[in-house]
């Protein structure tokens, strides 16, 4: 008696599910709104509405409002680590264009860096550092003597590195500018 109860009800479900399905493909009239709380999983006879999780958007006691600020000023990585590949410095604006990068098996040569889709810009802090895997820094001139900004340095590698680009580990600060710029030994 109770596995027939519950087949039935699981048969229900089904049947309302394909119905509402068949009528959304077919371009027939609208289904009737259904609230987005999922389905409960029991073998209950009749489906049961689970409690609403709690929304994402809404704001936990104690919690912080920095990510929802941070979105709503348009800011991408505010006070974040990254792991990079630059690819050019525009020093009209300030601004350093770069890929995220990931690790990614190699078949048997083992894991290589590999860039996540999406070309991203940032400007650099005011005083920004940039530093070499070689802790006697880079082995070539990377500034003109007169003049020496991070902007200018990391430019002078970009262009050194050719079309590679630099991996590196990038610090962000609250006001999504780069502040730390240390290469990677990829």
């Amino acid at each position: 008696m109770a596995r027939t109860t519950v087949f039935r009800g699981a048969l229900a479900a089904a049947s309302v599910s394909a119905a509402v399905l068949a009528t959304a493909c077919s371009g027939g009239p609208a289904a009737p709104s259904v609230p987005s709380v999922p389905l409960s999983t029991s073998v209950a006879p009749t489906a049961t509405r689970a409690p609403a999780a709690p929304s994402s958007s809404a704001q936990q006691p104690g919690q912080s409002q920095q990510p929802v600020a941070a979105a709503a000023a348009g800011l991408k990585f505010p006070g974040k680590s990254l792991e990079v590949r630059f690819t050019r410095f525009d020093r009209a604006t300030g601004m350093a264009e770069f890929y995220l990068v990931t690790l990614a098996p190699n078949g048997g040569a083992g894991p290589h860096l590999v860039d996540v889709p999406g070309l991203h810009r940032l400007p650099l802090a005011p005083n920004a550092t940039i530093e070499s895997v070689d802790p006697a820094g880079f082995p070539f001139e990377t500034c003109p003597p007169t003049e020496c900004s991070t902007g200018i340095e990391l430019q002078s590698v970009l262009s050194h590195y050719g079309g590679s680009g630099l991996f590196a580990d990038a610090a962000v600060n609250a006001a999504d500018r780069i502040t730390d710029i240390h290469e990677m030994a990829y």
